[in-house]
């Protein structure tokens, strides 16, 4: 089974918005991490944007990179500059993938444009996820 690891800033947003994209996308049946480099709380406005498509992240939580710096993954996606840098910390062979996506926060004036926002951020994470599952046939 192969092992990918998300890792963003925070771990509290796109990151985890990512990780339960791909692991929806791949039908569980790889094995899905996210982390951040300094945890904060969830996103709220996440967690409601992906259960309308039926994903449920309530019992997810903030995590740190240094949880699995020791744990051999195939592929590690970064989402932020600062988790780009990051990736000194891993050791082993593995596929490093940078994608950032634009903030939500920066051009929202009210939780409306906000949500909208993070509705529009998950579906063109997950247009990217399906060609990047397809790409290197995580399937």
């Amino acid at each position: 089974m192969k092992k990918v690891l998300v890792l963003g800033r925070t771990n509290g947003g796109l990151s985890q918005m990512m990780s339960a994209l791909l692991t929806n996308n791949t039908f569980n049946r790889i094995e899905v991490h996210s982390a951040g480099i300094t945890p904060a709380e969830m996103n709220k406005s996440v967690i409601k944007v992906l259960r309308e498509i039926g994903i449920d992240i309530t019992s997810y939580r903030p995590k740190s990179f240094k949880e699995f710096i020791h744990t051999k993954f195939d592929i590690i996606i970064t989402t932020t500059p600062e988790a780009r840098a990051a990736l000194d910390n891993f050791y082993g062979n593995f596929t490093k993938i940078h994608k950032e996506f634009d903030d939500p926060r920066k051009n929202a004036t009210n939780e409306f444009e906000l949500e909208n926002a993070y509705r529009e951020l998950r579906d063109q994470m997950n247009d990217w996820l399906t060609e990047l599952v397809n790409r290197h046939r995580l399937t």
